[in-house]
C-alpha cells in the first residue's frame, strides 16, 4: 500500500523547521514524528503521497447555502454571497469547498492567493510537490453534539466546535474564545495536552476533558485525521497539476543520465523515420515536450539533435568523472560494512549525497571509522534518525 509522508508548516520560512511523519496507509495508532528542515525531507518523498497541513490561524471557515448541486457552480457563487462578510477584495482570497452537510449547506475554507503561493512556493522551492493541503484545524476530529475538540500547540491553542467551525487562539485566552463561541456552556472540552504543554484546566473555568500521552501535536493530530472530514485547499487554480516535475525531484544526475541516453538518443535517432510517417508534425511535438521536461530551461528548440549532444556534453565534462569515482568509494564501504541498504543517490555541485537505511546506529560508527582511513573522498554525515522502520541516514562525500 502507498505510504504517505505528512508534514506540517508553521510558517513558509525555510529556516524553521516542520514536523513530518511517514506513516502507511492503514496507519491508525503509530506514528513517529520527525523534525527538520524542509529541504531534507526531499528523499522522503519517492513515490509518496505528500499531505501537508497548514497553520489554521491563515485560514477563515464559512458556509453558503447555495441552491446548485454541482461544486463547481457553488464555488462561483460563493464569493459573491460572503462579500460584504469578508474584509478583504474577493479577487485576492481563494476559495476551496468541503462536501455539502446534510442541512444542504457547503462548508468553506478562505485564504489569500498570497498565502497560498507562498506555502507552494516553499515547497516548489525544495521539489515538493503536495497531494493535499489541509488546514491543522480540520485535521482534528469533528466534535458531537456534547463536545467540542482542542489541541493544545505551544503557546497557541486549535479549536474545533463543529464539522464546519472553529478557531485558533492564544492559551491565554481559551477561556474567552470558548465564551465567545459558547456562553450556556453547553460543550465539554476534550482537550488534547502533549507532552511538553501545559495549561492550567482548572483556571479555565470550563468543563475540560484533558487527554495526554502524545509526543507531539503532529501526532495528536494524525491520531484524529479522517480524510472525509477536512477540505483540500488544492482546488481550482490550485489544483495539482496531472504532469508534474516531482517524478525528477529531488534530481538525479545518474538517473538522468539514464534516462537521457536509453530514452531521449532513441527518439532522437528515429526522428528521420517518424518524417516518413503521416504523423509526423504529432510526434515531433512529443520529442520537443520529452526534450523539455528533463532540460526544463530549454524553452527555445532549433535543432533538437543538436541541443540534446550539447547537454549531454556538459553533463559528462560538468560532474560525469567525479560521480563515477565517487560511485567507486561508495562502493567498498559498503562491502566493508555489510548491512546498509542504498535508498537514494543525488549529485549536485560535485558531492555525492546518498540515502541509506540501518538496522541500528552501530553500523554508522563502522561507516565512520571505514572513512577515518583515506579513501578518496570525504565523508560527512547529514543526519541520521532512529525510528519504527531502522534507522534513516544520510551522507555526502565530496572529493578528497
Amino acid at each position: 500500500m502507498r505510504e504517505t509522508l505528512y508534514i506540517r508548516l508553521r510558517s513558509a520560512d525555510p529556516a524553521e523547521p516542520v514536523e513530518y511523519c511517514v506513516a502507511r496507509a492503514d496507519a491508525i495508532a503509530s506514528f513517529v514524528v520527525g523534525h527538520a528542515l524542509l529541504e531534507t525531507l526531499t528523499t522522503q518523498v519517492a513515490t509518496r503521497r505528500v499531505v501537508v497541513f497548514v497553520p489554521s490561524a491563515d485560514v477563515r471557515l464559512a458556509t453558503v447555502q447555495v441552491p446548485a448541486r454541482q461544486a463547481a457552480k457553488v464555488l462561483q457563487a460563493a464569493p459573491f454571497v460572503l462579500e460584504e462578510q469578508l474584509a478583504e477584495d474577493v479577487d485576492t482570497l481563494h476559495f476551496a469547498l468541503g462536501a455539502r452537510l446534510a442541512d444542504q449547506r457547503w462548508p468553506l475554507a478562505i485564504v489569500s492567493h498570497a498565502r497560498m503561493q507562498a506555502w507552494l512556493s516553499l515547497l516548489d522551492g525544495v521539489g515538493i510537490h503536495a497531494d493535499a493541503m489541509i488546514p491543522d484545524m480540520l485535521v482534528l476530529q469533528v466534535p458531537d453534539d456534547a463536545h467540542c475538540n482542542a489541541l493544545i500547540d505551544g503557546d497557541q491553542v486549535l479549536v474545533r466546535s463543529a464539522r464546519d467551525s472553529g478557531f485558533v487562539c492564544q492559551v491565554d485566552d481559551l477561556s474567552f474564545c470558548l465564551e465567545l463561541a459558547d456562553p450556556e456552556k453547553r460543550k465539554t472540552v476534550s482537550l488534547v495536552v502533549p507532552r511538553g504543554g501545559a495549561i492550567d484546566v482548572s483556571a479555565l473555568g470550563w468543563p475540560v476533558e484533558p487527554r495526554h500521552g502524545f509526543n507531539s501535536a503532529l501526532e495528536a493530530l494524525l491520531q484524529q485525521w479522517r480524510n472525509t472530514d477536512a477540505i483540500d485547499l488544492l482546488q481550482g487554480r490550485f489544483s495539482p497539476k496531472r504532469h508534474r516535475l516531482r517524478w525528477f525531484a529531488p534530481w538525479r544526475i545518474a538517473a538522468t543520465l539514464a534516462a537521457v541516453a536509453i530514452g531521449l538518443s532513441l527518439l532522437v535517432n528515429g526522428i528521420e523515420s517518424f518524417r516518413l510517417q503521416r504523423a509526423v508534425a504529432a510526434q515531433d511535438a512529443a520529442n520537443v515536450a520529452r526534450y523539455q521536461q528533463v532540460f526544463p530551461n530549454e524553452t527555445r528548440i532549433v535543432d533538437l539533435s543538436a541541443q540534446l549532444n550539447q547537454q549531454l556534453a556538459a553533463l559528462q565534462t560538468g560532474g560525469g568523472g567525479q560521480f563515477m569515482s565517487m560511485l567507486d568509494v561508495l562502493s567498498e564501504a559498503l562491502a566493508a560494512v555489510p548491512g546498509l541498504q542504498i535508498k537514494t543517490l543525488q549529485f549536485r555541485d560535485g558531492t555525492l549525497y546518498v540515502g541509506m537505511t540501518a538496522t541500528n546506529l552501530e553500523l554508522l560508527d563502522r561507516l565512520k571509522s571505514w572513512f577515518g582511513q583515506p579513501r578518496g573522498a570525504q565523508f560527512g554525515v547529514d543526519s541520521a534518525n532512529a525510528g519504527a522502520d531502522g534507522v534513516q541516514i544520510r551522507v555526502k562525500l565530496s572529493p578528497a
